[in-house]
């Protein structure tokens, strides 16, 4: 069901706190890493650890027995829900199936973005395939759950479009398996915020936003080689676009030096970026793989699990980057740099909350492009700072980057 005018208005604002939330975050941490605490692991461990907050909700869920029903509310519908199995029950092909009680509460298809922080293509399981692709590591999760699906030559009688199951149908993942999937994912996602945070210690926040914006097009190429999205001619113009966009801004930052507040290595901090964006892509486009929809899984639960196991599991690295002084572990040597740590952490936990409550206030289209606003509005700061100039460079390499995200989000909407 569409949205009405009062809910897609609504979605509109979140859509816009979130962008201000987010080039907030992005300017408070290159604040941070710029002035005297240059920490990128630190940094990028308190924040992720602050996911573990949105277990909460979840263990006061397990207190009230909440997951033997499925009510469709609005606070299930952000994800907050236990996922509850119900026996399976045998179907004509002889395999086991799972009652409609397993499915999470409806939810609109949204962009996939997972940890929130940059704009994402969609990547449905084209329902114009004459099967399901599969790869090896695919079978745990899709493998295991799809069991309506007949293998090829068995069961003939079965039509194409009942052997045809589309992954946002399949039931949702349990507990255990969205734990174990978060463990699976948590060290290319940990990676991934580790290098965008150590890209703003050396870039500008306009260039790190730009360059960790690509992301949804490595996604996409990803995800057509893959064969898990279609390739159509408009998103290779888009792809186009967006890297010729990377150069000019890349082009831009070489040509800063001699600025006041210029960055100190803007093309080590450009790399960063674009190694965080690559990795955030390989790491959507392998859950995508994993689980085939991301309808299927409690992505607060997802993202509590993954904060408590970067917690338990990445203070070792800490300790190694202590022992090796690349990170001395200290802490922050004013009052300012901690509130600036604190503030962040809070912006990290609150939105993503804003960002799911936005999702389904909106429409994917709307939630595309108004994500990709974050791209002008950091050039915008970076101009107020002076610590970018507006070249012609920066501005059309922007401009570039955020067409193909329209362009990319107008294709998906049409053929959607």
């Amino acid at each position: 069901m569409l949205p009405s005018t009062k809910e897609y208005a609504i979605g509109a604002v979140l859509i816009l706190l979130v962008d201000v939330l987010w080039t907030g975050s992005n300017y408070i941490s290159n604040t941070v890493l710029t002035h005297g605490y240059e920490k990128p692991f630190a940094m990028t461990y308190l924040c992720t650890a602050s996911f573990t907050l949105y277990l909460i909700p979840f263990f006061v869920l397990i207190r009230q027995g909440s997951g033997r029903e499925q009510a469709e509310t609005w606070w299930s519908k952000l994800g907050f829900y236990l996922p509850h199995m119900s026996n399976a029950i045998p179907t004509r092909a002889g395999r086991p199936s799972y009652t409609a009680e397993t499915r999470r509460p409806a939810i609109r298809l949204r962009p996939s973005s997972i940890d929130g922080r940059r704009p994402a293509t969609d990547l449905p399981v084209s329902p114009r395939r004459k099967s399901v692709s599969r790869l090896p590591e695919t079978q745990a999760l899709i493998g295991q759950r799809d069991e309506e699906v007949p293998s090829q030559g068995e069961n003939s009688s079965l039509s194409h479009a009942e052997a045809l199951v589309h992954a946002s149908e399949l039931p949702p993942l349990s507990i255990r398996e969205t734990a174990v999937l978060s463990m699976e994912f948590a060290v290319i996602w940990f990676v991934a915020n580790w290098s965008f945070v150590a890209a703003l210690a050396y870039t500008s926040v306009a260039s790190g936003t730009t360059l960790g914006s690509t992301s949804g097009f490595f996604t996409l190429v990803l995800g057509s080689v893959l064969g898990i999205d279609r390739f159509s001619l408009c998103k290779f113009a888009a792809v186009a676009l967006s890297f010729l966009g990377v150069a000019l801004v890349t082009w831009a930052d070489q040509d800063t030096s001699h600025m006041p507040q210029a960055p100190t290595k803007p093309l080590l901090g450009d790399a960063f970026a674009l190694a965080s964006a690559l990795c955030y892509a390989g790491y959507v486009t392998l859950l995508k793989v994993r689980i085939g929809s991301e309808d299927r899984i409690s992505m607060p639960l997802f993202l509590g699990c993954v904060g408590a196991f970067n917690l338990v599991a990445f203070w070792p690295v800490g300790l190694l980057l202590h022992v090796t002084g690349m990170e001395p572990i200290s802490w922050p040597h004013d009052s300012l740099t901690t509130l600036g740590i604190v503030f962040n952490m809070c912006i990290t936990v609150v939105s993503d909350f804003a960002y799911l409550a936005a999702m389904l206030k909106s429409s994917p289209l709307l939630t595309t492009i108004g994500l990709s606003l974050t791209i002008p509005m950091a050039v915008c700061g970076d101009a107020i700072r002076q610590a970018m100039a507006l070249s012609l460079q920066s501005i059309c390499g922007s401009i570039l980057v955020l067409t193909s995200f329209a362009q990319i989000a107008w294709d998906e909407n049409r053929s959607g």
